[in-house]
C-alpha cells in the first residue's frame, strides 16, 4: 500500500504554495488532561455528542473536555498534527507507534479515492474529467481492507478523520481544470462524491460485511484542499452546505489565532522563517509550516545529489524551526501550531522524523495539548466573544 507515485505526483502539485511561501469511538488511547469546556451547545449539527451532568463541562466523544477560560487565564498551548491523503499502510503504523508514547492525536485529511480501486475507479465522477480520472494513483482490490482497518483504528483511538476531497486536481500544476479554476458548483461536485464514496464503499467495492468502515458522514468536520488550492468565495459554500465547520486550506503570516469566515473556521497553517541558512545561502526564509514546502525550500523538492549528511541536516533544520515556532507561540498569544504533513519518506524520511522528535519532546509538556482540528473547533466555540478578541489582540508572531 505504499503509495509512492501519489506522493511523488503530490510533490509537483504542491510547488505553487511552497512558492507563496473525525464520531462515537469505541474507546481512546488514553485521556487528555482536561483543558477545555464549553457553556453552550456548537450551532453545527455535525458536532460530536457526549456531555457530563455538569452544564459548564462538555466531553467530547474522544474524551476531550472543553471549558472556558476565566478571565485573565492563558490558553493552552494547541498542537495541531495533520496529514493529507492519509493512504500508506506502513506510515499509518508509524504514527500509531508514535501516539503510543505520548498523548497526541492527528487529523487525516482522507482522498476519497483511496476508498476504490483499480476495478471500481469509474465509480468516481470528478468535476470535468471522465469517470474514473485521478491525479493519485489507485489501490489494488487487496488493499482496501487495510486502509479500512486504518481508518477504523484511527477514529477509535481518539484522531480525527477530514476530507481532502478525491482526485487531486490542481490548476497551479498546469492541468486545465483544478482548484483555482474550480466554481462552488465543482467543490460541491467534488465533495458530493466524497460523501457517496464515504457512504457506499462497500457495495462499490463489493466488500463483505467484515469489511465495515466506522467513519460517517457526520464525523466529517473540516477540509484541506489539494494543493492548497481554491477561492474561498467558491469553496466555502460548499463546505457550508456538507455541514462542514472549518477549512484548513490557507496560510497566513505567522502565527495567529483562527478566526471564523463566510461560517466557517479558518485554521491555516503560518508562514514562519525557518530556522538558520538554507544550502543556498539564504537566511530567514518564510515557508509554509507544511513538509513538502520545506522539501521544495531545502533541496527543490528533488533527492538528487543528496547525502545521508544532507537529509540529516535538513531534517534538524525543521525539528529547530519547529522549536522557534513552539517558543514564539509560547511567549507570545500561545496560538495554535498548525503542522502540515503527508504520509511521505522525502528526503531519507528527514521531514517525518523531524516532526516525529518534535511530536514526542512536545506532547504532553505542561499547558500543552496536542488534538485534533474538531477538538479545537469545540473549544474555540466555548470562549466568550470577549474573550477570543482578546486572545486575537494580544500580539502574532512576527513570522
Amino acid at each position: 500500500m505504499r503509495t509512492r507515485a501519489v506522493v511523488t505526483f503530490c510533490v509537483l502539485l504542491l510547488v505553487a504554495g511552497a512558492l507563496a511561501g473525525t464520531g462515537l469511538l469505541r474507546h481512546t488511547r488514553g485521556p487528555l488532561l482536561p483543558i477545555i469546556t464549553p457553556m453552550h451547545e456548537s450551532g453545527s449539527h455535525r458536532q460530536a455528542p457526549g456531555h457530563s451532568h455538569r452544564t459548564d463541562v462538555r466531553t467530547l466523544a474522544d474524551g476531550f473536555e472543553v471549558r472556558r477560560l476565566r478571565p485573565g487565564q492563558r490558553p493552552p498551548q494547541f498542537v495541531l498534527v495533520s496529514f493529507d491523503g492519509a493512504g500508506w499502510s506502513d506510515m499509518w503504523e508509524y504514527w500509531f507507534d508514535v501516539a503510543r508514547r505520548v498523548p497526541f492525536r492527528f487529523t487525516a485529511f482522507l482522498s476519497g479515492t483511496y476508498l476504490l480501486s483499480d476495478r471500481t475507479a469509474t465509480a468516481y465522477h470528478p468535476p470535468y474529467y471522465p469517470a474514473g480520472t485521478s491525479e493519485i494513483s489507485w489501490y489494488s482490490p487487496a488493499d482496501l481492507p487495510t486502509e479500512i482497518a486504518h481508518l477504523d483504528r484511527a477514529v477509535s483511538e481518539g484522531d480525527e478523520i477530514g476530507t481532502h476531497f478525491n482526485g487531486h486536481f490542481c490548476s497551479g500544476a498546469g492541468l486545465p481544470s483544478g482548484g483555482n479554476t474550480w466554481t462552488t458548483a465543482d467543490w460541491d461536485q467534488e465533495l458530493t462524491q466524497f460523501f457517496h464514496l464515504l457512504t457506499h464503499y462497500r457495495s462499490i467495492n463489493h466488500l463483505p460485511r467484515a469489511d465495515r468502515l466506522d467513519v460517517t458522514p457526520e464525523q466529517i468536520h473540516g477540509a484541506r484542499t489539494p494543493c492548497l488550492e481554491g477561492l474561498p468565495s467558491q469553496l466555502y459554500p460548499a463546505l457550508r452546505a456538507h455541514g462542514l465547520t472549518y477549512d484548513s486550506s490557507f496560510s497566513h503570516p505567522g502565527l495567529q489565532w483562527p478566526q471564523r469566515r463566510g461560517g466557517l473556521w479558518e485554521i491555516g497553517m503560518a508562514t514562519f522563517p525557518i530556522h538558520g541558512t538554507l544550502p543556498d545561502g539564504r537566511s530567514g526564509v518564510p515557508v509554509t509550516t507544511m513538509d513538502y514546502n520545506y522539501y521544495f525550500t531545502q533541496r527543490g523538492a528533488s533527492e538528487a545529489g543528496l547525502t545521508a549528511a544532507d537529509s540529516a541536516h535538513d531534517r534538524d533544520q525543521v525539528l529547530a524551526t519547529y522549536r522557534d515556532l513552539y517558543h514564539e507561540a509560547w511567549r507570545g498569544d500561545r496560538a495554535p501550531l498548525v503542522l502540515g504533513n503527508h504520509f511521505n519518506d522525502w528526503n531519507r524520511n528527514a521531514y517525518r522524523d523531524a516532526l516525529a522528535r518534535f511530536v514526542e519532546e512536545t506532547c504532553g509538556r505542561p499547558e500543552t495539548q496536542c488534538i485534533t482540528y474538531a477538538d479545537l473547533v469545540a473549544w474555540l466555540e466555548a470562549q466568550r466573544p470577549g474573550v477570543l478578541r482578546e486572545l486575537k489582540g494580544t500580539g502574532r508572531s512576527s513570522g
